[in-house]
């Protein structure tokens, strides 16, 4: 459990210290404090594990140089904690510069304590608080179990008089969904489509089966609602196991995609694939499919119909889609897009299709370079389109594989000054070098992409070479031209990011 920053600012509790929010502002209202620690040793990240409000007296923190400060700073806000604040009292100066910066930056919220508070005093009644709101949430859950087994013990494992248990109780809408998003149950007030449900995955013999979500009204408390989760969750497990349990294949299926999903592999991908039905030697693609808010678009059954040995498991907002191919060839490729695109089309989704895996090993690869073109793909483009990974090869190597450095100095090298022309004046030269290189220096078609007269299009290109040192065909300059263009279209979020 825990007290939301803003809720312990408001409570006068620190009132004494004349608090003053000196950086991180836009995070007061949503920072959740689960404890209030206090301490002076200056190596105390480790230490933490997220969530706290640390409070310090400042000596040795202000007694550090700038640099020190700021990693300082960074150190508390790569561990989660929800708050520092730094008792100036009795200093004569207030945070140096430098240190608010950070703070701002990195998104922590920084207190400046003007004037001297108890901080055990602080701690205590702010701790206090947390526990009883613990307790409380655990009565809740217990009362909540018991009536749930209660209902088992007279009515049966029927699935929907249980989850009207929970609905009455909480008042709450909640459903059940099998693990392809499939409905099995709901009960309760009609749920808000603009929420964000509560979620937790119900498990038979140690494989998910379904999933059991909770959403609450504006004013739920989330915190008690996921402490009621987490203790009931093996309740309605145990009745769906008796009322409807699925069948080993469509399990073995399902734990095989999950399985890839998490980066798995080994003899157990290999069972799984064989239990499946999946030969673990055939190729393969992977692909995700962004899932709408209320489940209602019946993606897998398109998907399935298009392609019928298609495997398709929800995971979260996501559906992961295993697509078996009868080779390793473009063609079989190109008709699993197809059968995607065709699965997707009209719905208003957004998906991406990974690259060819020759065996069911690769499997993991194919499905994380799905999920990074799906983010490329959709910096670049518009909704209701399936995006595939062939076309945003450059982009996906250079992310993986090169650094900000590496990528900033080709590009300043084969474009520097063209980007720069095209940021002052307002124009579309890289735009229209870009295209006149992909349609493989045709001016004919480029003129007619771009929608310019032959005359304007080569306008355009005379002052391209101008800027460039010249036309590139014959210098063997067009491959890396090709690049530094693709590098900057697709924006790749590159490595090496020198923040912690």
């Amino acid at each position: 459990m825990s007290l939301l920053l803003s809720e312990i600012l408001e409570s006068g509790v620190l009132a004494a210290g004349a608090p003053q929010v000196v950086a991180g502002e836009r995070g007061v209202d949503t920072a959740r404090v689960r404890w209030v620690h206090s301490s002076e040793v200056l190596e105390i990240a480790p230490l933490l594990s997220g969530g706290e409000l640390l409070l310090t007296g400042g000596v040795a923190l202000l007694a550090l140089k700038p640099a020190a400060q700021v990693e300082y700073v960074w150190s508390l806000a790569s561990r989660g904690v929800a708050a520092l604040a730094v008792e100036t009292a009795g200093s004569g100066r207030h945070l140096p510069a430098e240190l608010v910066a950070a703070a701002e930056e990195a998104g922590l919220p920084l207190l400046e304590l003007r004037q001297v508070v108890p901080f055990v005093e602080v701690a205590e009644e702010v701790n206090r608080r947390i526990v009883s709101a613990q307790v409380a949430a655990l009565r809740v859950a217990d009362q909540l179990s018991q009536a749930l087994t209660e209902r088992i013990a007279s009515s049966g494992t029927a699935l929907e008089p249980l989850l009207a248990v929970m609905a009455e109780t909480l008042g709450v809408h909640v459903r059940v969904l099998d693990t392809r998003g499939g409905l099995l149950g709901q009960a309760g007030p009609d749920p808000d489509a603009a929420l964000e449900p509560l979620g937790a995955e119900l498990s038979v013999s140690g494989i998910g089966v379904a999933h059991l979500e909770l959403v609450g009204g504006a004013g739920a408390d989330v915190e008690t609602l996921e402490t009621v989760l987490a203790r009931v969750r093996s309740i309605v497990a145990l009745a769906l196991a008796r009322h409807s349990r699925p069948s080993l294949t469509r399990l073995a299926e399902d734990e095989l995609v999950r399985l890839i999903g998490a980066g798995g592999g080994g003899e157990r991908l290999m069972e799984l694939s064989q239990a499946g039905g999946i030969d673990p030697e055939r190729p393969l693609v992977m692909a995700v499919v962004r899932r709408p808010a209320d489940g209602h678009v019946d993606t897998e059954q398109r998907t399935r119909r298009a392609l019928p040995s298609t495997l398709v498991v929800a995971h979260g907002e996501w559906l992961e889609i295993l697509m078996p191919l009868r080779g390793a060839t473009h063609a079989e490729r190109a008709r699993a897009l197809t059968a995607l695109r065709t699965a997707v089309a009209g719905t208003g989704l957004t998906g991406a299709l990974g690259p060819t895996a020759t065996t069911v090993r690769q499997a993991s690869f194919s499905l994380a370079e799905a999920r990074t073109t799906w983010r490329l793909g959709r910096s670049a483009k518009g909704s209701d389109a399936v995006y595939d990974a062939s076309d945003f090869l450059v982009e996906r190597m250079a992310e993986r594989s090169l650094s900000r450095g590496v990528v900033d100095a080709l590009v300043e090298e084969a474009l520097g000054e063209l980007v720069r022309l095209d940021q002052r004046s307002g124009g579309e030269l890289v735009r229209t070098l870009d295209v006149w290189i992909s349609t493989g220096c045709n001016a004919t078609e480029s003129a007619q992409i771009l929608f310019l007269e032959r005359q304007s299009l080569h306008k355009r290109l005379r002052r391209i070479f101008q800027v460039i040192g010249g036309d590139p065909r014959g210098r063997g300059q067009l491959a890396a031209l090709a690049l530094a263009l693709r590098l900057v279209r697709g924006g790749a979020q590159l490595r090496d990011d020198p923040r912690p």
